[in-house]
């Protein structure tokens, strides 16, 4: 699967789950994908969260959260701290 036909699996609320993890799996995967692509995979929630979830952990080296289990799956939780942290980084 290309990364724009994962970005078109993941718009579409209709996507069977199998779809929905592949298109996860390519956006994870892919270089080229952007940070609203994998946050849009967490709104996806499941396991398609998860990979966008390890994901998102390995592109910001965010350490894993200790009260919330291994990772956050959490896409506003995500916004809040990629905002605050492009907040920081241009402070």
């Amino acid at each position: 699967m290309t990364l724009e036909e994962a970005r078109t699996q993941i718009r579409r609320d209709s996507a069977p789950l199998e779809r929905q993890l592949e298109a996860a799996a390519a956006i994870a995967f892919s270089k080229q994908s952007e940070l609203s692509d994998l946050i849009r995979c967490l709104r996806l929630g499941g396991l398609a969260a998860e990979i966008a979830a390890t994901a998102l952990h390995a592109r910001t080296g965010r350490p894993f959260s200790k009260d919330q289990g291994l990772l956050s799956a959490d896409a506003d939780e995500w916004t809040r701290y990629l905002t605050n942290q492009l907040q920081a980084a241009v402070s």
